[in-house]
């Protein structure tokens, strides 16, 4: 074998230069971790603050259904006092008897007759389409104090004719209350302190009604209580969808497009 044979590849020259060279590459390759980590800026996310509960002035609002107007035939004097009204007796829009009535055959009413039995309504008697009940201890009519188309046992906010129809209105509106209430779970503490101060909570709502009758949107005025007014929402977000209950079959209109509810803590049964 010749000499040439027996001679390294690579001189110690190169050798000694590709280990320099690589030395300097894992050095600069450690150099640019060290300047990047140290160079690098770190955000610090900062505490959100607590949410704070702020009370706000809730104002009532009226709601759109009609009140019984009051009216009357006289004028108001000033001053004009309050005085208890005594109940209305009311007649049904029905032909009956009467005590000056002709007797001649040509004085045979038409109409449908009540019962020869009955006995006649004064001739000024308020009369309705249906009443509903009798006052068996009914007071003198009320004078009234108002000028006008209404009744004496009204309010001077009322904007409805028809006491029946008011009636149906409050009865109508004591129901749909009633239903959204029925489907509420107000909170339940274990202290006796805290569940008294949950029964004297409420809040209102305005809740939009669809076409078909059936809930929609909503709106919540807060009670001041985090937790009730959170279980107010649930509970409307959970009727959403749902229908309400039919109104009379006599007033089928008195179903607005939007409905105030107050939802209320008192059926929370605290410990003893």
């Amino acid at each position: 074998m010749s000499d040439a044979a027996l001679e390294p590849v690579f001189k110690p020259r190169e050798v000694a230069l590709a280990l320099l060279l690589a030395f300097l590459v894992e050095a600069g390759l450690l150099l640019l971790w060290i300047y990047a980590g140290a160079g690098s800026t770190h955000v610090k996310a900062e505490a959100l603050e607590a949410p704070r509960e702020i009370p706000i002035k809730v104002s009532p609002v009226m709601d759109e259904l009609p009140l019984l107007k009051l009216g009357g035939k006289k004028k108001a004097k000033l001053p004009d006092m309050w005085k208890k009204q005594a109940p209305v007796q009311r007649f049904e829009e029905s032909s009956a008897p009467s005590a000056k009535a002709s007797k001649s055959p040509e004085a045979i009413p038409s109409s449908k007759l009540a019962p020869l039995d009955a006995s006649a309504p004064p001739p000024d008697a308020e009369t309705a389409k249906q009443v509903d009940q009798t006052l068996l201890d009914a007071g003198p009519d009320a004078a009234p104090t108002v000028e006008g188309e209404g009744a004496a046992d009204g309010v001077k906010e009322g904007t409805e004719t028809d006491p029946l129809k008011a009636r149906a209105v409050s009865a109508y509106q004591a129901k749909l209350s009633a239903w959204f209430n029925a489907r509420f779970r107000p909170p339940q503490p274990e202290d006796k302190a805290a569940c008294e101060a949950i029964k004297k909570l409420s809040a209102g709502a305005v809740i939009n009604v669809t076409g078909d009758r059936a809930v929609g949107g909503y709106s919540v005025s807060a009670s001041g209580n985090a937790e009730f007014d959170e279980r107010v929402r649930t509970m409307l977000e959970g009727t959403k969808g749902e229908t309400l209950p039919p109104p009379p079959p006599l007033y089928p209109d008195i179903l607005q497009s939007t409905l105030s509810v107050r939802l209320s803590g008192q059926k929370v049964s605290c410990p003893e």
